[in-house]
């Protein structure tokens, strides 16, 4: 009867951490920054029969070869944005980021902590890293991920178990990760971190023989790709690209806000952890805590795969303290506990976009405020805007949906434009030393700027003259050359 009241208490608290990521999942604004141009993506493939091999979006790098290993993951977004509009969007949103929670809570739950103990750790683990649940290709890829390192882990946690030498066979689930590497190559460019966990386990003395049929098999799966073998060569252009450096995802993480606070804590926590619990870790856990944490230190944009290696391996350090699980108020009836589990479920669907605003007047929008949606509306309205265009590189994006027939300048998919570009932007932008000579060199003859991000050139503009304001909201304003 204990063991069903634990077990019963456990399903709740698994239920409310999932009310808290939902909740989250649904009020967090999209952002223009990726995904609008993987719409456009999306649409072009299903129109041509085809994935883009040239760029077709900008004025700067036109007709240069390009590549899309995410091209799948475009296509889901046009489909479900076709289908359901931004609310669909929202939702599968959450369903994903929800489904990882799920694949972690699992992970740790083997390791023997209540339940109320994991929803803590997991609820850090969405504080520090809920800024990396954008709507953008990665999102899919993070329930494959989770199961990846559940299944990993299962393997080194039955070895904990038992102490007789482990039989080759591959398990259900160990053939899953097949399937799985092929799926990842063609949602994601970052198909390399599923090898980050996999290959560790060659250091495992009992399982190095398996590990290498593995790792093997599922590096073939990966070759199921448009791009086949060269899917490899394009990841290893894609992460040496110069034009990275100018992404602040790609920056080493700074300990400047409150989640980051939440993150080096945590980081800094574990040695006394480790220590006080006298934890064994097998080698592989030991490559995983140090390989993913020099990636994340490295990287902001990797701190979600290591807030993950985190949570496992602390569950683990716990889990050698035999906690006894806080004991909340006896729930005995099995179709209550039930009905309040899909409660939580049910309830944060309320805080999706589009059916906030119906209900709540002051509800968050459900575009982040950077999206130039009116500056936009207004240039459809009047396409005799002279062209080129300069345009904000955040505000690339949600142009190259919205008006796909107006090449951009720049957009934020960083690594095709040249290290040149980019410096070129930024110099302009800060209206540095000659940038009127860098705009006319372009042949700009408009410009859709940022206020907020890009006020030295707005005042420049506005006091050299031969720039004239046509539009200007709290998010957006145009210049056009003026006429002689």
């Amino acid at each position: 009867m204990a063991q069903e009241q634990r077990s019963s208490h456990h399903f709740l608290w698994l239920g409310l951490l999932l009310f808290v990521v939902f909740s989250i999942a649904f009020l967090l604004p999209i952002l223009p920054n990726d995904f609008w141009w993987y719409l456009r993506l999306g649409g072009d493939i299903l129109m041509n029969g085809e994935i883009l091999s040239v760029d077709t979006y900008t004025s700067t790098i036109y007709g240069t070869p390009q590549v899309y290993p995410m091209w799948l993951s475009a296509i889901f977004f046009f489909w479900i944005h076709e289908f359901g509009g931004l609310p669909l969007i929202g939702l599968i949103r959450g369903i994903m980021i929800g489904a990882f929670f799920v694949v972690l809570w699992l992970t740790c739950a083997r390791q023997g902590l209540p339940g109320w103990l994991i929803f803590i750790l997991s609820f850090l683990n969405i504080l520090a890293g809920a800024n990396n649940w954008a709507v953008r290709p990665q999102m899919f890829v993070y329930p494959l991920f989770g199961i990846t390192l559940w299944v990993v882990d299962g393997v080194l946690h039955r070895l904990d178990q038992c102490k007789e030498s482990y039989r080759f066979r591959l398990s259900r689930w160990e053939m899953a990760l097949i399937p799985i590497s092929a799926l990842w190559a063609n949602l994601h460019g970052s198909v390399i971190i599923l090898f980050f966990l996999l290959v560790p386990m060659l250091f495992e003395n009992r399982l190095w023989k398996k590990y290498l049929l593995i790792i093997g098999v599922c590096f073939l799966a990966t070759l199921i790709n448009p791009r086949g073998i060269l899917l490899w060569s394009d990841t290893f252009s894609l992460l040496n690209s110069g034009g990275n450096e100018f992404s602040r995802e790609w920056a080493p993480p700074t300990n400047s806000h409150w989640q980051m606070y939440i993150f080096f804590a945590w980081l800094l926590a574990m040695i006394p952890l480790v220590g006080l619990s006298r934890t064994r870790y097998h080698v592989p856990q030991w490559f995983w805590l140090l390989g993913f944490g020099w990636m994340a230190l490295s990287g902001t944009r990797y701190v979600i795969w290591f807030l993950a290696i985190l949570l496992v391996l602390s569950a683990k350090a716990f889990g050698q303290w035999k906690i006894i699980p806080f004991n909340p108020t006896e729930i005995r009836k099995d179709r209550f506990q039930l009905a309040m589990f899909f409660v939580l479920l049910i309830l944060p669907l309320v805080f999706l976009p589009g059916i906030r605003q119906v209900w709540w007047d002051q509800a968050p929008p459900s575009l982040s405020a950077d999206t130039p949606v009116e500056a936009v509306d207004w240039l459809k309205k009047h396409p005799e805007i002279p062209r080129p265009l300069f345009n904000n590189y955040v505000f690339g994006s949600y142009l190259e949906y919205a008006i796909p027939d107006l090449p951009v300048w720049i957009d934020t998919r960083f690594y095709p434009f040249p290290k040149e570009i980019w410096q070129d932007y930024l110099s302009i932008s800060n209206a540095e030393l000659e940038w009127e000579q860098k705009l006319e060199s372009y042949g700009i003859a408009s410009l859709i700027l940022d206020p907020n991000a890009q006020t030295m050139l707005v005042e420049e503009l506005n006091r050299k003259g031969g720039w004239c304001k046509e539009y200007q909201d709290l998010t957006a304003v145009i210049y056009i050359k003026c006429q002689p």
